[in-house]
């Protein structure tokens, strides 16, 4: 087997110089990559890496609009109207409720 292709599947680094980098964040996400990486028997440098190495050929590949904030920002009176529209939807309109039973025209 190609050393390579053995240390992706034990979960060790591809590359060949490793370097060392520091990242503050938040305690829920470190919490949750504890778990991914336990769980699947890999260490938290490979999932960490791997998901840096996804993300910027994301970038890369992907126009901006197809990325959407991981946090969006509200002011108390919009954050206010979507709670209000969330809790009290309007009735769906006709149209919406042919898409939802899959008529065909």
């Amino acid at each position: 087997m190609d050393n390579l292709v053995f240390r992706w599947l034990t979960g060790g680094s591809i590359l060949s110089n490793e370097s060392q980098i520091s990242a503050t964040i938040s305690a829920t996400t470190k919490e949750l990559l504890d778990r991914f990486a336990e769980s699947h028997g890999l260490k938290k440098n490979f999932v960490v890496e791997q998901a840096l190495l996804f993300f910027m050929n994301a970038r890369r590949e992907l126009p901006d609009e197809a990325f959407v904030p991981a946090r969006i920002i509200l002011e108390d009176e919009s954050f206010d109207r979507i709670v209000a529209k969330l809790e009290e939807p309007p009735a769906p309109v006709e149209a919406l409720r042919e898409l939802m039973r899959g008529s065909k025209d």
